[in-house]
């Protein structure tokens, strides 16, 4: 106020103070009218992650605190009991190892190839869409009638592999039957399963990238590599970003490969994962062991790693993602 009278005094010209009040509460309402509309978009999405997501894993935590199996109602709550039993559980943290051996190993060998196939696809061969084919024809391929073949294959007496190993005078190896080559076989066919797939992806991703920035990096005088290096891997990273956030919660969830392959856990238990251990846990597997509380426990810590790990490379590979 003293502001104002000085001014009055000094003959200045008064400021209007009401003109941007109109002005903030116009913006206000279109603020509030965008987002209604956008959340209301967005509104099935939300009902398609309520029913398969979110009300899934608050029934299944509810569960974890009861004492029950599924041939009868839900018994005495007992808290976090379920979780104390399950970290005590060798078998727990032996099938969590397994299934940490397996993800840190399928994840970037498969990434890796699926890149190097991509690139080669993407130079411009005769038979391209032959190759594009052959490479994603195994993964909608059936997976239990895939796994049926990799049986074969891997058979210690007269199995693919271990012929081919033959012609290098190398013994024969008992993929099946060998406790330290059961999680490996199942790494084999897994990368085989999926590297087609995300080769399709990233390739999508090359032939989006316009010429004008690998004619740059010519006149540049960039080698083949670099401009490799640094002009498609950057401009492929939103691709790169997908694929490798799917194979993460994908490969978290391997339970199939491994049922179909041994008919069971593998050899001592070998090759079995957190979702095996879930699934016998619960009593689908093996009645004698129908404790679902407990599974339900389990999954939820399974629902707490995949988790962890999205948010954690969500935010590590943000700054390094390139959209534009």
């Amino acid at each position: 106020m003293w502001k104002t009278r000085r001014a009055e005094a000094e003959g200045k010209p008064k400021q209007p103070r009401t003109a941007i009040r109109p002005l903030r509460l116009s913006r206000d309402r279109t603020y509030w009218r965008e987002t209604f509309e956008a959340y209301w978009y967005l509104l099935p999405a939300f009902l398609v992650l309520g029913a398969f997501v979110f009300y899934p894993f608050f029934s299944a935590f509810k569960l974890s605190l009861f004492k029950w199996n599924s041939l009868t109602p839900p018994g005495d709550f007992i808290g976090f009991e379920n979780y104390r039993y399950i970290f005590h559980d060798k078998y727990f943290w032996k099938d969590m190892w397994h299934t940490f051996y397996y993800v840190g190993i399928t994840i970037p060998v498969t990434l890796t190839l699926a890149i190097l196939v991509a690139t080669l696809l993407n130079k411009g061969l005769r038979a391209l869409a032959f190759a594009r084919t052959s490479f994603f024809l195994s993964y909608i391929s059936p997976i239990v009638a895939m796994v049926m073949v990799w049986r074969w294959m891997y058979n210690t007496d007269y199995g693919l592999i271990n012929y081919f190993l033959s012609l290098f005078h190398i013994d024969a190896v008992a993929w099946l039957n060998d406790p330290h080559y059961a999680l490996p076989a199942v790494i084999i066919l897994s990368v085989w399963h999926y590297v087609g797939y995300q080769a399709i992806i990233l390739l999508a991703g090359m032939q989006n990238i316009e010429q004008q920035y690998y004619d740059a990096a010519k006149v540049d005088g960039a080698t083949g590599f670099q401009t490799w290096w640094s002009v498609t891997v950057p401009l492929l990273s939103p691709q790169i970003f997908f694929v490798f956030i799917i194979s993460l919660i994908g490969s978290f969830k391997v339970f199939t490969e491994v049922y179909v392959l041994f008919n069971g856990p593998g050899p001592l238990r070998s090759a079995e994962t957190l979702v095996y251990y879930i699934i016998r846990s619960a009593g689908r597997i093996d009645t004698a062991t129908n404790h679902t509380g407990r599974a339900a426990a389990a999954s939820v810590v399974l629902f707490g790693i995949i988790f962890l790990f999205t948010i954690i490379q969500l935010t590590l590979t943000q700054k390094r993602v390139h959209y534009d």
